[in-house]
């Protein structure tokens, strides 16, 4: 997409429920929900989609030019 950034990270881990992360109000430390927190600050979205034994994407997407 033109004026946005865009990261992806995949990894073929074990993977994990993403229904069970804390709430972004509840994030602390530089895990997941932390960078959930950060990524909503920049106005961006972050996506996360992983199960159980399938690993795990992490998408992160924020309009280019932003400064925290």
């Amino acid at each position: 997409m033109e004026g946005q950034v865009t990261l992806d990270v995949r990894d073929d881990g074990a993977g994990f429920d993403p229904e069970t992360l804390p709430a972004t109000g509840e994030a602390t430390g530089f895990g997941l929900p932390g960078m959930r927190h950060r990524i909503q600050r920049l106005a961006g979205t972050l996506n996360i989609e992983s199960e159980p034994g399938g690993g795990t994407a992490v998408s992160a997407n924020v309009p280019a030019g932003v400064a925290p």
